[in-house]
């Protein structure tokens, strides 16, 4: 994606964002934040510690050759924090933090590339299948329910239908081994000339991690089905935490209302993934659906800062994490010292 591109999202996202402010109560917004106070603002750090600490179980199980413990556990959410901190703070989507975790995996614990990079491709799409189950609770709440407008039940129908099925296919890709005979092909066809040893080296290197993906679903469905029910718990508990957090501010939720709001939440990042951080379409995500079912949007605007609120602790954290990375020695196993 060109670098202007980028930042042109980046400026997209601040607009929809100062939309929402202009036609938001402000005065009620900062009221609202007011009544979280510091054992509130704990309370949903705590809940997100707790999502992410699930997040790294999910990856830990994708490392078919190392067994799950609580210190490798430890060492995958140090990565991952750092990895996320990357994908926040830059103007990349949810994939620039990808690569930096390929990197920390291979420099200090010696996992090898194509290892790490199969981890983060199967980690990845097991927190997808999961949000499709999620989705779909929500789509199914969502269409129980009279306060919400028919519009936005079509749309979020049309935008689960469209989610789900590129989902299913990624999973269909990787379990047949496509890119493998897509490597295979490309080979035999462009391996030979000037360059061709180059791109064998790359066909290859895409042929053996393809590999792992279909031994993974062939052998290891123990670990799929485990990281996904996960992944499942995961999305839910931002269902949690917006039910803490609209108790917090006298106005308590259901759990149903609570999943329909995290559900249409999730679906519009996904959706708006080019904008870093769905900056400006998860406010008025919150504002519109909370306002649809309290007559409230400002407190919507408020739930969606706290939201921002722990997603920058969280960042800062990683950026910390990060630093105090850059003074570890490499494992003495890292492919570079080989």
């Amino acid at each position: 994606m060109p670098r202007l591109l980028r930042y042109a999202f980046v400026l997209l996202g601040a607009a929809i964002l100062a939309a929402v402010l202009w036609h938001t109560d402000l005065a009620e917004v900062g009221e609202r934040l007011a009544q979280l106070g510091l054992l509130g603002a704990a309370a949903v750090l705590g809940l997100y510690l707790l999502a992410f600490t699930l997040d790294a179980g999910v990856w830990m199980l994708t490392f078919i050759a190392r067994r799950p413990s609580l210190a490798w556990l430890f060492r995958l959410f140090e990565i991952r924090l750092i990895g996320e901190a990357v994908n926040n703070a830059t103007p990349l989507g949810s994939v620039g933090g990808e690569p930096v975790k390929a990197m920390l995996l291979r420099q200090y614990l010696g996992i090898g590339l194509r290892e790490g990079v199969a981890s983060l491709v199967l980690a990845k799409t097991c927190m997808m299948v999961g949000l499709v189950l999620f989705l779909s609770t929500g789509f199914a709440l969502m269409l129980a329910s009279e306060r919400l407008p028919a519009t936005m039940q079509l749309v979020a129908g049309a935008g689960l239908a469209g989610f789900a099925v590129g989902i299913a296919l990624l999973v269909l890709v990787q379990r047949l081994g496509v890119a493998a005979m897509a490597s295979g092909w490309a080979s035999g066809r462009f391996g030979r000339g000037r360059h061709g040893e180059r791109l064998k080296r790359w066909l290859d290197a895409i042929d053996d991690m393809d590999r792992q993906l279909v031994t993974f679903y062939a052998r290891h469905l123990g670990r799929f089905f485990p990281a996904v029910l996960c992944s499942t718990g995961n999305w839910m508990l931002g269902a949690v935490e917006l039910m803490v957090v609209m108790a917090l501010f006298g106005q308590p939720i259901p759990f149903s209302d609570a999943i329909v709001i995290e559900a249409l939440a999730q679906l519009v990042r996904a959706g708006t993934f080019f904008i870093p951080m769905s900056l400006g379409a998860q406010e008025g995500t919150f504002m519109l659906a909370l306002g649809a079912i309290t007559g409230q949007p400002a407190l919507g605007l408020a739930v969606a800062l706290v939201r921002r609120g722990r997603e920058l602790v969280w960042l800062l954290l990683g950026l910390v994490m990060f630093w105090l990375f850059s003074g570890r020695p490499l494992h003495p196993d890292a492919p570079e010292r080989a």
